[in-house]
Parts: C-alpha cells; sequence; structure tokens
C-alpha cells in the first residue's frame, strides 16, 4: 500500500452557500502519516476528468450534467405577445382616457390570423396571442367597458406605447445561448430548453460506479442471517447514494472475506469507471481488499486519512485510470466518506468542477462535549432554522461511527474542528446539509 505522506501544502479547501464562506478543517497531514482531507480531495480533483458525451431527449435529461450549450432556435418570443387579457390598441388612439374604440374581433392564444387595427379600433385579446399589425398596447380587461352588444369598448386608463406587450425576441433572440455548459439539469433548465425548442439536449455521460460491500458478518436486508451476523446497510444506503450524486451504479452484493471471491469480483468492478469497496481496509487478518486491488494494478495513493469517522479510508487509480476508494465498514464512516470524497469523483467525471461538498454556517442549540480524539470529525446533526431565519444545529443522538440509526435521525453532517475542543451553545459552526448536496450545481 502506498501512504500519501508528503508536505506540500494544497489550498484549504474553501466551500460556499449563498455568502457564507466555509473552510473544511485539517489543512495539513499529520506527524502519523495521515493524509489531509484537502489533500485527499487534490488528488481526486486532479485524477476525475469528464467522460463521453451522449444526447438524450429533453424531459428526460433531469439531474444529468449539460455538455453542449442550448441555443434558442427562434427569437422568444416569435412575435409581440400580449401579456394581459383585455384590449389591444394604438397608444396613440387611447392616450388620454376615457375614450370609446371600435372593436373589430377577437383573437385567443394560438390564433394566427393576420389581423391589422386602423385609427380608432380596438382588438379584444387575450394573454399570449398575436398582436393586431398596428397595434402596440394592450389595455387590461378591468379598466374597460365595453358595450353590451361588444361592438364597442370605453377605455378608461389611458394607455402607453409598450403597454402589456412582450416585444418578439424580447427575452432572447435566434441563436442566442439560454444555457451554458457545464451545469446539472433540473426541473427550471428544463423548462428553458424545452422553450429554446430544443427536443434533445447533448449531456455527459453518467459515470458508472462499481459498488462491492465485504465481510463474513454482513448479510443482505431482508434475508436469513447468523447469529454472528448483521444486515448489510452500506451497500443499499451508498447505491442509493451513488444514484442521487449523478453515477450509473451497480451493486455487486456482499463478498466474503475469501481472497478468490473478492478477486474474481474486483476483476468485475474494474470495468467501471470508479470503484468502491466498503469493508476489509484496515489492519486485520482478514482485511484483504488493499492487497487484491494492487495484485489487480491499483495503485494505492492513499490509505489513511486525518479525519473522523473514516481514518481507514484509502485511494487508489487502476491500470486504466479507474478512480479506486476504499471505504470502512461503519456505516457513518463510508457514509461520510462516499459524501466527501466518490461524491468529488462522479462530479469530476460528470463534467462538473470536482470539490468538496458545499457548506454553511449555522449556530449550535446545545453545547457540545469535548473530546480527546485531534483528528476533524463529521458527526450528525439536525440542522433547521430559527424564527428569525438564521440556520439552527442540533448534535444528533448516536453511538458512534457504527451507529446506522443515528445518521437515519439526522440531515446534516456538523463538522468540528481539530482539537475536539467544547463548543457552548451559540457557537458559530460549519455544517453540511446533507439533502441540499445533491440538488447543488
Amino acid at each position: 500500500m502506498v501512504r500519501h505522506t508528503g508536505r506540500k501544502r494544497v489550498p484549504r479547501g474553501m466551500v460556499m452557500y449563498s455568502s457564507n464562506p466555509v473552510q473544511y478543517p485539517g489543512h495539513s497531514d499529520d506527524s502519523a502519516g495521515l493524509t489531509s482531507i484537502e489533500a485527499l480531495a487534490a488528488l481526486v480533483a486532479a485524477d476525475a476528468r469528464p467522460g463521453g458525451v451522449v444526447r438524450v431527449a429533453t424531459g428526460e435529461a433531469c439531474g444529468r450534467v449539460l455538455a453542449e450549450a442550448v441555443q434558442a432556435n427562434a427569437d422568444y418570443p416569435p412575435f409581440d405577445k400580449a401579456m394581459m387579457d383585455g384590449y389591444a390598441v394604438r397608444a396613440a388612439d387611447a392616450a388620454t382616457a376615457p375614450v370609446e374604440l371600435v372593436v373589430v374581433e377577437e383573437r385567443a392564444a394560438g390564433d394566427d390570423r393576420p389581423a391589422r387595427l386602423a385609427a380608432g379600433q380596438a382588438l379584444r385579446i387575450n394573454t399570449g396571442a398575436p398582436m393586431p399589425e398596428g397595434a402596440d398596447a394592450v389595455v387590461m380587461i378591468e379598466r374597460t367597458a365595453p358595450t353590451r352588444d361588444a361592438s364597442r369598448v370605453r377605455i378608461m386608463a389611458a394607455a402607453k406605447p409598450g403597454q402589456n406587450v412582450a416585444p418578439r425576441g424580447g427575452v432572447c433572440r435566434l441563436g442566442e445561448a439560454v444555457l451554458s455548459p457545464p451545469m446539472r439539469l433540473g426541473p427550471a433548465q428544463i423548462a428553458a430548453a424545452a422553450a429554446a425548442g430544443s427536443g434533445e439536449v447533448v449531456v455527459y455521460a453518467r459515470p458508472r460506479l462499481a459498488l462491492a460491500s465485504t465481510g463474513d458478518e454482513l448479510a443482505p436486508a431482508g434475508a436469513a442471517r447468523s447469529f454472528s451476523q448483521i444486515y448489510d446497510s452500506n451497500g443499499p444506503s451508498l447505491t442509493a447514494l451513488g444514484r442521487l450524486l449523478g453515477a450509473d451504479v451497480t451493486f455487486m452484493g456482499c463478498i466474503r472475506d475469501e481472497e478468490a471471491a473478492l478477486r474474481e469480483r474486483m476483476i468485475q468492478a474494474l470495468d467501471a469507471e470508479i470503484v468502491v469497496t466498503i469493508g476489509g481496509m484496515a489492519m486485520g487478518t482478514r482485511d484483504l481488499v488493499p492487497c487484491v486491488l494492487r495484485s489487480l494494478g491499483v495503485t494505492w495513493k492513499v490509505h489513511g486519512v486525518n479525519m473522523r469517522p473514516g481514518r481507514p479510508i484509502g485511494y487508489g487509480v487502476g491500470p486504466r485510470g479507474q478512480l479506486v476508494f476504499g471505504l470502512p465498514g461503519n456505516p457513518v464512516s463510508c457514509f461520510v466518506g462516499f459524501l466527501l470524497f466518490v461524491h468529488m469523483a462522479i462530479d469530476g467525471l460528470s463534467g462538473l468542477a470536482a470539490r468538496l461538498p458545499r457548506g454553511i454556517r449555522a449556530r449550535l442549540t446545545r453545547p457540545t462535549k469535548a473530546v480527546r480524539d485531534p483528528r476533524p470529525a463529521f458527526e450528525p446533526a439536525r440542522l433547521t432554522w430559527a424564527s428569525d431565519g438564521t440556520a439552527v444545529v442540533e448534535p444528533a443522538a448516536w453511538g458512534g461511527s457504527g451507529d446506522p440509526f443515528g445518521l437515519g435521525r439526522a440531515n446534516a453532517l456538523l463538522v468540528r474542528p481539530e482539537g475536539g475542543a467544547a463548543q457552548a451553545e451559540g457557537t458559530l459552526m460549519d455544517v453540511l446539509p446533507i439533502d441540499a448536496i445533491w440538488f447543488g450545481p
């Protein structure tokens, strides 16, 4: 195993949420040879490069990352458009009010018959309909009084040129880029692409991620298990997380701590661009993952990260440039490692900037106790909003890195700085809002 122990400084991990800067703790490698959070992030960012591109239907592109600009295939709006229900008029005819005009006809949205207004005329018009030639204003219906037979209308408020009219090309012009890469496409971006006339968009291919849980002690959830086994929560959890973050995830199941079985599955896993193993990364006699993957051509760059939970995390590169992550088996440890570092790999291969997740600042609702472990920590927490709109955070009740239930009660990770010092109620702390991470840019 290759340890990354170099002393070269890397930039502190700056993350932003709104206008609040947040810095990740642990800016240097520690004396025990553990790699800092920022140093591992820098390695992943350097190795994670965008993959190929594909063309998909615009309506199916939500969550994908745009690879080519979307351009308007026509002016938008494509004609001078009424923005109110009312009467289209020549502003000069209704410069003073009240005034009575002759109603010539009616136009609804989608009616493209030619129409023209002469002096002294008005046209009953609905929102979204093309303006008749000669008209340059719309008087809203609430400020008019049509005669009983609707042949004439009394304009009760003066009109000005351009009033309640969206001019042709006022939003964008033919050929103008309405969406620019790289950006993750959400419902609003899908609407913009469709409005521009794009039935398809070019996006980056989803990175393929192979995920495997290891350990004789694991049984699939819902299956029969022996007395000494536990249900595998990590496989389902990280499969779901990987898909939310934009990867095409293949879960390879639970692999026993046998070299032959592990080797067979890892050969298959290395067909993917990202390989994630769970468990088997510590120093026990059955922790076989590092050696098996090294025998298959993986060069380990890191084994041991200065953080808690997650100290045994490993990172390496496969023989064809695959990004390989060995995560610890404890549920909170592997969740945090995936959220920080595998997330970066998925983003980088998807065409986005590979960077540590963004966070916010929130005030503690109750004090935290001091701990002896000096490593920077990520602890489950509940993030909410006070009545004055400020973010507040409460540490969740949890039993340590092996407790998936405490994590399940959390919606954020409280970032505790180096030293494990006690923090008083009201202290402003760095927080990673878990649910917001996969909806970010």
